[in-house]
């Protein structure tokens, strides 16, 4: 993202410590695009839960191109389980914030007002139930990353091993989960008679609408299971924009450019993409007239995805940060990685993916890494491998089971999981602890590497011994550990 915008933008003299708000939108510079539609008489449509830089820059920016067409005729709710509080990011700005496309020197700037409200659950449990139980409520959409679901990413089944499950379960008198809140707020709606609810997941998860049924059912009471039979639908989705943390670099660039201060803003690049399953059972916003498509079968759109754009991404965050680059488009230039993803995605993932519409694999691929070269889009290579364990399956995993079920090689996929073997070895002090691990199997691989020091062939063999990461097969399989290892260490050397 950048650090600079342009001079179209007028920036004033000197830093104003004014937050945006709806009274500061008509002080704004002429350039920036702003809501023409009255939100004070727009009623709450549909919820959000995760309301993070991707949720602003993705679903809320297609609700909102409805809302200024006047193709909608309500706005969202913002509700947050866990981190950052919503009522201090976006509650003194009226739930405004802008939204910056950008794509190389050149940038875009626009205020979105489709958040009418924001609650943060853990402060305000019985309006973040009201909220959900709302019968003019008939949508609900998810951005709560994959470890939100609190599920075994190799079964897709509730983890009830999960602190956050077994006090859910017990029936705390706060949700500790995103299961536990909406098992509860449907209770509450079937209580009330609210009606019928879509629950859409928009994380990057294979299958995520099953695995969002799967973990809410089992956190759901017995009395239950039937209304959410008849009233819940829980669609796929394939969703899709880059767009990295905002840095407090970028964001003070941008106070001086609108003469006020956005805690909320979010830089993205320009293309977005969002495919949803034609599986509803409530009202909800006419999405495909802002670009959306409506499928009646996401999981081709998803595997392309995951398992080009997505696996490129990982494979070049891991090599990246291994080689000592700061942002995955220095990395994605750096030639040697540049061709290791290059030939392990073309020559091994490719051939066993599907051919959809507008996403024709080959082409797929080099628009991907394409837009990864993106200078405007700082993302950095640590915040790509956050959460590893929960998107290695999808991304590299399984088009290596697709190999090995064609009893084909695949030492260029091999590698990518070797990068992460790598990652995880260099964050331990018998490698300097060159960065900590953020991710569910932290603890777990933090024992292991007290356990193992410098023996990355042991450290290899107890991390792809995780059957709940690799699966069965995999963390049987001491060949293919052994490959990983070695790997593993040419990569640290």
């Amino acid at each position: 993202m950048p650090d600079r915008l342009p001079p179209a933008l007028l920036p004033p003299a000197r830093l104003s410590p004014a937050r945006l708000s709806p009274a500061r939108l008509s002080q704004l510079p002429a350039g920036v695009a702003r809501p023409t539609y009255d939100r004070t008489t727009l009623p709450v449509g549909v919820a959000h839960l995760g309301v993070g830089a991707f949720h602003r820059c993705h679903q809320a920016e297609y609700l909102d191109d409805l809302l200024q067409a006047g193709a909608a005729a309500a706005g969202m709710v913002g509700i947050n389980l866990y981190p950052p509080a919503l009522t201090a990011q976006l509650g003194p700005q009226g739930g405004l914030y802008s939204r910056t496309l950008t794509d190389d020197a050149d940038h875009e700037t626009r205020v979105i007002g489709a958040i009418l409200r924001v609650i943060d659950a853990p402060a305000q449990i019985t309006a973040a139930l009201a909220a959900l139980a709302d019968p003019q409520v008939t949508t609900v959409t998810l951005t709560v990353t994959e470890k939100g679901y609190c599920h075994i990413p190799a079964t897709g089944a509730l983890d009830h091993s999960h602190p956050g499950v077994i006090a859910d379960l017990a029936g705390g008198a706060m949700p500790q989960t995103i299961p536990g809140l909406l098992a509860r707020a449907l209770a509450a709606r079937a209580a009330a008679g609210a009606g019928p609810l879509n629950l859409i997941s928009c994380d990057n998860i294979p299958a995520n609408g099953a695995i969002l049924a799967r973990v809410v059912r089992a956190m759901a009471l017995p009395a239950l299971q039937g209304w959410i039979d008849d009233n819940v639908a829980f669609p796929a989705t394939m969703v899709d924009r880059i767009v990295p943390a905002t840095t407090p670099a970028a964001r003070d660039a941008l106070a001086l450019a609108l003469g006020c201060r956005d805690e909320g803003a979010v830089f993205g690049e320009p293309f977005r993409q969002w495919v949803i399953t034609d599986d509803f059972r409530a009202p909800r916003p006419a999405w495909e007239q802002a670009g959306a498509q409506i499928a009646t079968d996401v999981e081709p759109y998803e595997h392309i995805k995951m398992r080009l754009l997505n696996a490129a991404q990982t494979m070049t965050a891991l090599l990246g940060a291994l080689a000592g680059h700061q942002f995955t488009h220095q990395a994605i230039r750096d030639p040697a990685i540049r061709g290791a993803v290059t030939r392990a995605l073309r020559s091994e993932t490719i051939p066993h993916l599907p051919s959809v519409p507008g996403m024709e694999p080959a082409a797929y691929l080099a628009r991907s890494l394409s837009r990864i070269e993106n200078r405007a889009i700082h993302h950095e290579c640590r915040q790509i491998a956050t959460d590893t364990s929960q998107k290695i399956r999808q991304r590299l995993l399984e088009p290596i089971r697709a190999r090995r079920a064609a009893g084909l090689a695949h030492d260029g996929l091999t590698g990518g999981v070797a990068a992460w073997i790598a990652w995880l070895a260099c964050s331990g002090p018998a490698f300097a602890a060159r960065w900590p691990v953020s991710d569910p199997v932290a603890g777990r691989v933090a024992g292991v590497l007290a356990r193992r020091g410098r023996d990355l062939r042991g450290i290899a063999a107890d991390v792809l011994g995780f059957a709940d990461v690799f699966g069965d097969d995999l963390a049987r399989d001491d060949g293919f550990a052994a490959r990983v290892a070695v790997r593993a260490e040419r990569l640290i050397g």
